[in-house]
């Protein structure tokens, strides 16, 4: 079970009001040349479903790095086959426990709003990984593309809702603002692929309030690096879509959790990231440098949704496998050891954390016995836990090798588990 820590969220969220002064925004705090006309202020639909751009990608499985990254941060790095680096960087705190990360470099984007050129992305994992704080990814193409020619995107899992990507309007730098995995990059386009991106609406809420917050931010970024006029209405445009996203969104969400345990942890995960983006770009400050939150009492209310989640045990039914292999079992606490058996083989999964750990299995099959050791990773969709991929070295009689293993997670209901 993902677990909901109350120290941890709550420790988080109070460290966060109170050290407001120790962020640096990424924009300019005076707005007292700004209009503070709501009327003139764009609207954005949140909540209605649109048809999301999902894009084929291939991955570079030659060029990959793995590696654990402890609750007290860290960095990695990653050089591609045509030598453009990766650099992720973790501040502390932005994870709950210790964490294995993988970075894989992206071969080919087809299907996306680009120019025919290289593009320069990665591949993050665990998919679904969420962040209590913001991390950086600073892509260092190998041919640099010209900064009004640079697209800069995410995805979520393998593809799917693409859409364009917060970042650094102030660095040269490509440095791409992430709170959760999966994949993120830049590409190149002109004023036919910049309009298609601008048309694009992404499908999940999240996404959108990314996407719209990075059609202004990557044209203030080309502005203020080319030394033209900034736009003056920025920080009111986007703190009112923080606004509106969080009476259109965030306060739905709250009111299903008190309904329905299970939607607490991402009501609790649209709060801290509501409040990360105003201090990242410093939406809501006074004279002092002190940043004001978007709401009020965001402790107190990550403190109540902390006590619904406490009550939601998730329990998932596990099916999957591969090869001649096929079996099923039931996840009672995600986050403690469990079995998936089936064509005489048991497989033993030893979570490191709620993200992943590792694996054992053996048996018999087709008259031979089967051993096998090796790491898994979970995905995650809305708070749920909805697949697992893992891989790793096994023999089967005399024979050696490595494979993988896919599972699907399906959510049962309260009640499923003792």
């Amino acid at each position: 079970m993902k677990n909901i820590k109350l120290l941890s969220f709550v420790l988080v969220l109070v460290l966060m009001s109170l050290s407001c002064k120790s962020f640096t925004s990424v924009l300019s705090n005076d707005t007292s040349n700004t209009p503070n006309n709501s009327a003139n202020l764009p609207v954005i639909d949140f909540v209605t479903p649109a048809e999301p751009l999902n894009v084929t990608v291939q991955l570079d499985e030659q060029f990959t790095v793995s590696g654990p990254i402890s609750v007290n941060g860290g960095s990695m790095v990653l050089k591609g086959a045509d030598g453009t680096v990766f650099t992720l960087d973790v501040p502390a705190k932005a994870l709950e426990t210790d964490t294995v990360i993988t970075m894989t470099a992206v071969k080919s984007i087809t299907g996306a709003p680009l120019s025919n050129a290289a593009v320069a992305a990665v591949q993050l994992e665990p998919s679904g990984l969420f962040f209590n704080e913001f991390v950086t990814l600073t892509v260092t193409p190998a041919q640099e593309i010209p900064i009004e020619n640079q697209i800069i995107f995410a995805y979520e899992g393998v593809g799917r809702d693409y859409h364009l990507a917060i970042i650094d309007p102030k660095s040269r730098a490509i440095k791409i603002k992430l709170l959760e995995f999966s994949g993120a990059g830049v590409g190149s386009g002109g004023d036919k692929e910049w309009a298609a991106n601008l048309q694009n609406q992404a499908n999940d809420s999240r996404a959108r309030l990314q996407n719209e917050v990075a059609k202004l931010l990557q044209p203030e970024r080309l502005a203020q690096l080319l030394g033209q006029e900034a736009n003056d209405q920025i920080s009111s445009i986007l703190k009112s879509y923080m606004e509106q996203y969080y009476d259109q969104v965030i306060q739905k969400e709250m009111v299903a959790a008190e309904l329905d345990c299970k939607y607490a942890e991402k009501a609790i995960q649209g709060l801290i990231g509501l409040e990360r983006n105003n201090q990242l770009l410093g939406l809501n400050g006074e004279a002092n440098g002190e940043i004001i939150p978007i709401v009020d009492d965001i402790p107190g209310k990550i403190a109540k949704l902390v006590k619904i989640g406490e009550k939601c045990k998730k329990s998932y039914s596990i099916s999957g496998g591969a090869g001649d292999f096929s079996g099923t079992g039931t996840i009672c606490d995600i986050e403690q050891p469990w079995t998936v058996t089936g064509s005489g083989v048991t497989v033993t999964f030893t979570p490191s954390s709620a993200n992943g750990g590792t694996y054992s299995y053996s048996g018999s099959m087709s008259g031979f016995a089967v051993s096998g050791t090796g790491q898994y990773a979970v995905t995650y969709a809305d708070g749920l836990a909805v697949s697992i991929q893992a891989g790793g070295e096994g023999s089967a009689g005399e024979a050696t090798g490595s494979g993988d293993e896919n599972y699907t997670l399906t959510f049962l209901s309260e009640g499923s588990c003792p």
